[in-house]
């Protein structure tokens, strides 16, 4: 919901001239007053503007709702802010916004303000387990200090895969995205994204010219079954150097386990239980009644982070170990997995313990299918509403401070 309104400063200025204080004090809260005391017409038109904006936004305009009721305040840098008094909070609660932005400018001769209301979703509680987790940025850096991802993936008939790994990648902060793909799909991918960077090849020697200047990747999803994707990822699990996450077929494709231990680097490996149990030579219900020992075993044997997908995701890596809390049952959908395999080797490129950053990419995905749930509910929501909630969720983590 939105409020507008536009104030001609010449107005204010005649009406501060004729009885500036009987004014003050019919518009404004003491607060504000003191705010304005010193300042010329101009900032007083614009708060003015800014309490019609709000009440316009609650869809009654001053009348039902008092000038008192509604209170600008500024934060230390000077940006507008609205404290709820009085009658607006009623208001506000009724029509389920929780947050009020505020914008104010001026345009030669007229104020102008702009009030959205938002919802918050302060029900949302972010686990105090990453309160700090997740770091800052810092202002003198640019887009080669926050990692530059491979995602090798897709195929024929299975371009979602790399679209919705290399763009939640971009979501949770990478700075450079390639999306490494067969010829066959590349002006499709080449289409459907604009920020990503789209590699084509042929061979499996073409595919691995274009690793060189990367620093992690994800490998993978979409790939197809085939011999010569067999010797694709092998080859890639051999001589990639930095860490990579190995999903769906990239897992698979996999016929000596052995290579996985043999990694100087950190391999990822985020199967689900029927991925897993190919995996370790085991059925599906025996991993699923076991899920926390299956995913430490993994772990260890192969010296990878194991990320067991399911209801309540297990994190395992040497000594430790993480099982999720967020998320619900409408992530169960295309796409959901390919969307988390991006976030985490974006996560792992930005922070240092490579444990925690896998978390904390299983975690947001997990809130960001919950903040997609609220707005579209559990059977409409689909893997690109988790990929449209990731800023939020990566926000709400971060406010955690």
């Amino acid at each position: 919901m939105t409020g507008i309104d536009i104030v001609k400063i010449e107005r204010i200025k005649n009406i501060l001239e004729k009885n500036s204080s009987g004014f003050y004090r019919r518009i404004f809260t003491q607060g504000e007053i003191e705010y304005i005391k010193n300042k010329d017409e101009k900032t007083v038109a614009g708060l003015y503007a800014a309490k019609e904006a709000v009440s316009k936004l609650v869809g009654t305009g001053i009348g039902q709702l008092s000038f008192k009721d509604i209170e600008i305040y500024h934060e230390d840098k000077g940006k507008p802010r609205v404290k709820v008094l009085g009658k607006l909070g009623d208001m506000l609660k009724a029509l389920d916004i929780d947050e009020v932005d505020l914008s104010i400018s001026h345009e030669d001769e007229y104020a102008i303000a702009i009030a959205v209301g938002t919802k918050a979703m302060n029900f949302m509680e972010v686990s105090e387990d990453f309160k700090g987790l997740l770091p800052n940025r810092k202002l003198n850096t640019h887009k080669g200090t926050y990692g530059r991802v491979g995602v090798i993936a897709g195929s024929p008939g299975m371009t979602g895969a790399p679209y919705l790994a290399s763009m939640a990648a971009l979501r949770s902060g990478a700075g450079l995205v390639y999306n490494i793909v067969p010829s066959r799909i590349a002006d499709i991918m080449s289409i459907k994204h604009i920020e990503v960077i789209v590699r084509s090849y042929d061979e499996n020697e073409e595919c691995l010219s274009h690793l060189k200047d990367l620093d992690g990747i994800v490998l993978g999803p979409g790939l197809g079954v085939s011999e010569e994707k067999r010797d694709l990822v092998k080859n890639i699990l051999k001589s990639f150097r930095g860490p990579i996450v190995l999903d769906a077929d990239g897992i698979n494709l996999i016929d000596d386990v052995d290579i996985l231990r043999s990694r100087k680097d950190i391999t990822v490996i985020t199967p689900h239980p029927g991925e897993l149990a190919r995996l370790l030579g085991k059925k599906t219900e025996e991993i699923q009644r076991d899920r926390i020992y299956y995913s430490k075993y993994t772990s260890e044997k192969y010296n990878v982070i194991s990320i067991l997908k399911g209801h309540e995701t297990v994190v395992a890596y040497k000594d430790r170990l993480f099982i999720n809390k967020s998320g619900n049952p409408g992530m169960a959908t295309a796409g959901s997995g390919d969307v988390l395999t991006g976030m985490i080797i974006s996560i792992i490129l930005q922070k240092e313990d490579i444990f925690d950053a896998s978390a904390i990419g299983v975690y947001s995905h997990g809130l960001a299918g919950d903040i997609a749930k609220y707005h579209k509910g559990e059977y409409g929501l689909i893997a690109g509403d988790i990929l449209d909630s990731i800023p939020t969720a990566l926000r709400l983590i971060q406010n955690q401070r």
